[in-house]
């Protein structure tokens, strides 16, 4: 698939197919379900079912009415989220940022105007490393992987960066938030994670660090599909959260949504 850029060890097989639900909640408007065998399944009304498999597999069984471009952004989202998770990775809902030669993440959820964080520093010059979907290798000192190349902006966020957002696609026909590429080193590695930074709204541009205990409620919050995913890797997930609490200065970056 275009932009689907993975600094990972080894390549994902993605392939159509027909699944069977494991459970009749798969077929609601969202279900999320993990099977006895550790198999993933996400499913959405009007987009299909996908099947998240040992961290290499991913089967996808899309509804008649879909298109590519809506099955792309489930994929290269909440899937594929998932499968990094089943991977051994620490997968947070952030935007990923080099700046000075470390990565900085900015955490929050649906909204909360991580895009257009990432969108402004990249305006100045910063490489992004990763949108919405930040994947931080614990093996050794934690270092996020790049993702996709682009960014998800709506057309305010586009406006007040000086872009016309009627030129570029919608993630979604039903949504007007739309979808800016990003041109990036082609080989660009695994990058320090050096500071997290959880997004909140306020009267004035403030920046309070958090203690450990905090950081640590705030890495767990915002890790992607947690509600989904508790069955999988719990303790594990929960260590490499309290590791980068303890190990990566955190703090609560506060601005007013009109900055």
């Amino acid at each position: 698939m275009p932009r689907l850029e993975l600094a990972l060890a080894a390549e994902v097989q993605i392939e159509l197919g027909r699944l069977q639900a494991v459970s009749d909640h798969a077929l609601g408007g969202y279900s999320g379900i993990v099977a006895a065998n550790g198999e993933v399944q996400l499913a959405w009304r009007d987009v299909g079912l996908f099947a998240i498999r040992a961290g290499r597999e991913i089967v996808v069984d899309p509804a008649p009415s879909v298109s590519h471009r809506v099955l792309r952004r489930y994929l290269l989202g909440p899937v594929l989220a998932v499968l990094l998770h089943q991977r051994g990775l620490l997968v947070l809902h952030a935007s990923g940022m080099e700046l000075d030669g470390g990565a900085v993440a900015f955490l929050g959820a649906s909204g909360w105007g991580k895009s257009t964080v990432a969108a402004a520093l990249h305006r100045r010059v910063h490489l992004l490393i990763s949108d919405d979907v930040v994947a931080i290798d614990m093996t050794g000192c934690p270092e996020v992987l790049p993702g996709i190349s682009q960014l998800k902006l709506w057309p305010d966020a586009l406006a007040s960066l000086g872009e016309d957002a009627t030129v570029l696609p919608r993630v979604h026909p039903q949504l007007e938030k739309r979808v800016r590429a990003v041109e990036r080193p082609p080989l660009i590695g695994p990058i320090p994670l050096e500071r997290v930074y959880v997004l909140a709204d306020a009267p004035a541009l403030a920046i309070e660090p958090l203690s450990p205990r905090e950081a640590l409620v705030e890495l767990l919050r915002h890790s992607y599909g947690a509600r989904t995913l508790q069955a999988i890797r719990t303790a594990e997930h929960f260590q490499q959260c309290a590791r980068v609490a303890a190990d990566v200065p955190v703090s609560c970056l506060r601005f007013p949504r009109s900055f």
